[in-house]
């Protein structure tokens, strides 16, 4: 698992404000979460049969797909789209 992870790409946004419910950080936290989740709809993506998340005791991690609890049921904003575009537009190559 751990190789599996690890062999993962991963992109770090640097959004420097402060974090709250109004902050840049909160809306993209939010918004990717409720994306990605598949509770309350269709998923696209689903986990497989050995994901752990599907023995969790949480309700909402089995159903959603992601190790989340918040935010799982929300809908997302498709303008904060826009707003990860930006923040990926202010990345530097390393």
């Amino acid at each position: 698992m751990s190789q599996a992870i690890g062999a993962m790409p991963v992109l770090w946004l640097a959004v420097d404000d402060p974090p709250g419910p109004d902050s840049d950080r909160g809306a993209i936290e939010r918004n990717a979460i409720a994306l990605l989740s598949g509770r309350s709809r269709e998923e696209i993506d689903p986990p497989t049969s050995a994901w752990a998340g599907l023995r969790c005791h949480r309700q909402t991690v089995c159903e959603s797909g992601l190790w989340n609890s918040q935010h799982v049921d929300d809908a997302y904003e498709p303008d904060f789209l826009d707003l990860i575009e930006h923040y990926v537009g202010s990345v530097r190559p390393a």
